[in-house]
Order: structure tokens, then C-alpha cells, then sequence
């Protein structure tokens, strides 16, 4: 197991991406998820910007997440960062790494930008929806505080990507088959954590996860929304692009 400070983070454009490098991102993927061929994801990536990689000190990659700016086109309220497929090895699972290049990304755009920025994802496991209360102290979907303005923004958005997937009474994304969803065992992890609050609302609100049902969730990343290490690195990033 390499060591978690070992790990090296780096962004890449799509466009950069190799063969060989997408085959590995791919890899990863069906190691956690099933119902991922690789035509699909090949597809999904071309559909983005952006890749956040994380390497271990071996060259051997150990998480990955794709990022397109403002998939449904420019909105009034601001910009949109969307976080697509996301993953960490399980070899890795505690890391910030990922969190603290993602942040730094997102500041850097805000700086260059002047526009308010959302993050918006899918969530279609627990450990991805875990990353909002990690990020920030407000966000949608949220167990005890309704965020209309945010609410409101996900759908649209929402609408525009997914289309009729998008269920907006439910506030998932429900494909006519599974565009992947959590292996078996990594699935009964998620069903056995329900003791943790947030663990038990995503499943609330997201029962059919383990069928590859996506639960959509929108935050702001502001200075004053942000948690401690999130904050740390959007600054960094903000200030460096400034």
C-alpha cells in the first residue's frame, strides 16, 4: 500500500490524455464499478475538459476525477464545475490529494473568471456525496436545510445533461440502464454504514444507488462556504491565478 504522502496530483487536458493512460483510468474504474464498457467511458471522457490524475510515487495511477466547465452552457447565476466519474483506489481511500488539486483547480477559475462558481456532481455511491460535508458547510441535497437557489440550479442543469434520466421529483438521474454503479462488496459497505447521519440520508434519498441511480447535488464554493482544507487549497489556487 503506498503511502498516502506520496501521492502526486496533476491536471491534464483531455485532449492530453494518451491511449494508454485513458486504458489505465479505465482499469480502475471496473475494479470498483461494474456496467462501465470501455466504449461508454471513452465517450464520457471525450464529453469533458478536464482530468484531475493522482499518481503514486511509482507513476502508477491511483485515483482520477473528470471535470467539465460548464456542461449546459453559461448560466446567469454564474459557472458550473461538474465532477463526472470520480475515484480513488481503495488501496488509497483517506487521501486529500485529490480534494486539495480539485480545489485549487476550481480557485484559479473563480480568480480568472469573476463569477460565482458551483460544484455540481452525481453521486451513485456514499463516499462521493461524503465529499460536500467534507467541502463545505451548505449544500443540496442536505438533511436539515433546503437550498432553493441551488435546488433550482441542479435541476436545470440537470435537465439539460440528462434529459429525460433526469428525475427531478426524486432529484436523481435514472438511465435506461446502468452507466455503472458500485461492485457488490463496495455496495454492502455503503449498507453498512448506515449508523453515520449522512451515509443514512444518501441512501434516503438515493435507494436505488446500487442499480447505478445518480444523485445529483450542487454547492458554492465560496470563501464562507468552504470547510478548513477545502478553503485552504480555493485560496491557493485563487491567489495564484490572481
Amino acid at each position: 500500500m503506498p503511502a498516502l504522502n506520496q501521492l502526486v496530483s496533476s491536471i491534464r487536458s483531455v485532449d492530453s490524455i494518451t491511449t494508454r493512460e485513458a486504458e489505465a483510468m479505465h482499469a480502475l474504474m471496473t475494479r470498483h464499478y461494474e456496467a462501465v464498457p470501455r466504449a461508454r467511458f471513452d465517450a464520457d471522457l471525450a464529453e469533458k475538459d478536464e482530468v484531475v490524475m493522482l499518481h503514486d510515487d511509482v507513476g502508477a495511477l491511483r485515483g482520477f476525477t473528470t471535470l467539465a466547465w460548464n456542461p449546459a452552457g453559461e448560466l446567469p447565476e454564474g459557472d458550473i464545475l461538474f465532477s463526472g466519474d470520480t475515484i480513488i483506489d481503495e488501496s488509497c481511500w483517506g487521501t486529500q490529494e485529490l480534494v486539495r488539486a480539485f480545489c485549487q483547480r476550481a480557485g484559479a477559475w473563480r480568480a480568472t473568471s469573476g463569477r460565482r462558481l458551483f460544484w455540481l456532481l452525481i453521486s451513485k455511491g456514499h463516499r462521493t456525496y461524503l465529499y460536500l460535508p467534507l467541502f463545505a458547510r451548505r449544500f443540496h441535497p442536505h438533511p436539515e436545510h433546503v437550498e432553493q437557489e441551488w435546488q433550482d440550479i441542479a435541476a436545470r442543469v440537470a435537465e439539460t445533461m440528462f434529459g429525460d434520466s433526469w428525475q427531478e421529483r426524486e432529484g436523481v438521474v435514472r438511465f435506461a440502464e446502468s452507466h455503472g454503479h458500485l461492485r457488490g462488496d463496495l455496495a454492502d459497505d455503503t449498507r453498512g454504514k448506515q449508523d453515520n447521519p449522512w451515509v443514512r440520508f444518501f441512501l434516503e434519498r438515493n435507494p436505488r444507488y446500487d442499480q447505478g441511480e445518480e444523485l445529483v447535488c450542487l454547492t458554492e464554493m465560496t470563501d464562507e462556504n468552504l470547510r478548513r482544507g477545502a478553503l485552504a487549497a480555493f485560496r491557493e489556487g485563487f491567489e495564484s491565478a490572481s
